[in-house]
């Protein structure tokens, strides 16, 4: 069954990562891998899916009618004695005498109990909602899974797209530096000039190594909730496209019916008034029929016969009826009665934090979005001013540190339309969890 529901969570898996891209999304290269293929190879694979899994199984095994059955038991007891006895009389004579019995006691025993105010009906439901909760919180694990690989997977994205930025400002430094080098060759310019362009090469330089270690520290990471071997060459060659803006009504209205947390609180809430019903049933008569069937067999030398035996069948009913338990009963139903309030209780408080940390992060989003288009715009005119910069940098008619602050404009620039494109792809695929709809049917 686990094995059914872990297929299940994969497909949806991939459902719902094609749902949460852009139509326009280029398919990514044969050879790399695809956010869906991560996601298939977590849920399959990770260690926190397969324990979470395995708590899941025991909650399905705790669903039983064992409630509403007899128990049944088999007995045997089989025992053997013997005795020596020794008599001193008054002339110091000793007589002995030896004694030995044996005896075999079987038996079989049924307790069946036909009523105890209901409580048996109320505790069969309570293990359904566990099992409901256990579903739950493997589903839990599964959607943070699959937020965290999202996550991981886009950053990689992300900090590849900075590599290649950095790499073609390091092209750049050393474009600059090689013809300052050679003005200085020359005679035509200064030494000065040629040495602070080999400290912003360097520095460019340094920089590009920095964001190639963090490249590769994301791929480890991915690597490890993957549950992949740490050393493994498998790329991500991907875009980010964050899809139309959402609608936070509808995210809202999704939240109430379909997020985990949140279903998983009210099925706490039905599991505390089912124990304030078992708790009430102890005030109630209970009923409980037994049988029992025994077979004796006794053997000693003192019977007048040479052994004997017993067997017979029993059975019978008994009804016990609650008078006075020093009001035990009134207090455990108390007691259930102010678990039940704090589960209603704790629902609403968690309801309403969901609903304040939608719409914060919504506002995350939707300001992301803008500035994506603001960013991009800059972007593109710090492009074409660092194309004029090079040109007039390259006929002498502009200083180095002008050149610099350009390249700088232009580097700024697109470090923050990256950022603001994996902030807003992020916040888009959490909007989508909080709403319940990564594993939505």
């Amino acid at each position: 069954m686990i094995h059914t529901l872990k297929k299940y969570l994969t497909v949806t898996a991939i459902v719902m990562t094609l749902s949460i891209q852009a139509a326009a999304q280029p398919a990514p290269a044969a050879s790399g891998l695809t956010l869906e293929d991560c996601i298939a190879r977590a849920l399959e694979a990770n260690y926190s899916v397969l324990i979470s899994g395995n708590a899941l199984e025991i909650a399905r095994n705790n669903v039983t009618y064992a409630p509403f059955l007899p128990s049944v038991s088999l007995s045997s007891r089989q025992s053997a004695n013997r005795t020596e006895l020794r008599n001193y009389n008054e002339d110091g004579d000793v007589e002995k005498s030896n004694s030995s019995s044996s005896s075999l006691i079987n038996g079989a025993s049924l307790n069946w109990r036909l009523f105890d105010g209901l409580a048996m009906f109320a505790t069969r439901e309570k293990q359904s909602e566990l099992l409901s909760q256990g579903e739950y919180n493997f589903r839990s694990v599964a959607e943070n899974l699959v937020m965290q690989i999202s996550a991981q997977y886009y950053s990689i994205i992300s900090l590849q797209n900075k590599v290649n930025l950095l790499n073609e400002l390091v092209s750049i430094s050393q474009e600059r530096y090689d013809q300052a080098l050679t003005r200085y060759n020359i005679g035509s310019g200064s030494g000065l000039e040629h040495k602070q362009a080999k400290i912003y090469l360097n520095s460019d330089s340094s920089s590009l190594l920095q964001q190639k270690e963090n490249l590769k520290n994301a791929y480890i990471e991915l690597y490890r909730l993957m549950n992949l071997p740490l050393d493994s060459k498998l790329p991500v060659k991907d875009t980010i496209i964050p899809e139309p803006q959402l609608d936070v009504a509808k995210l809202f209205a999704s939240a109430e019916e379909n997020n985990t947390a949140l279903l998983s609180l009210k099925a706490g809430e039905k599991i505390a008034r089912l124990d304030t019903r078992i708790a009430k049933s102890s005030r109630y008569p209970s009923l409980d029929f037994s049988a029992g069937y025994n077979y004796n067999f006794n053997q000693s030398q003192y019977f007048p016969s040479k052994y004997n035996e017993s067997n017979g069948l029993n059975w019978g009913f008994a009804l016990t009826v609650p008078v006075f338990n020093g009001n035990e009963t009134n207090r455990k139903i108390q007691n259930a009665k102010i678990l039940e309030e704090n589960a209603k209780l704790t629902f609403e408080k968690e309801r309403q934090a969901l609903q304040s940390e939608l719409y914060q992060l919504y506002n995350i989003y939707s300001n992301n979005l803008t500035m994506i288009g603001f960013e991009e715009e800059s972007r593109e005119a710090a492009l074409l001013n660092l194309e004029a910069a090079r040109e007039k940098y390259r006929l002498g008619s502009l200083s180095g540190i002008e050149f610099r602050d350009i390249q700088l404009s232009y580097l700024n620039a697109s470090d923050r339309r990256l950022n603001a494109i994996y902030q807003a792809k992020i916040s888009e695929i959490t909007l989508h969890l909080m709403a319940g709809e990564l594993f939505k049917k």
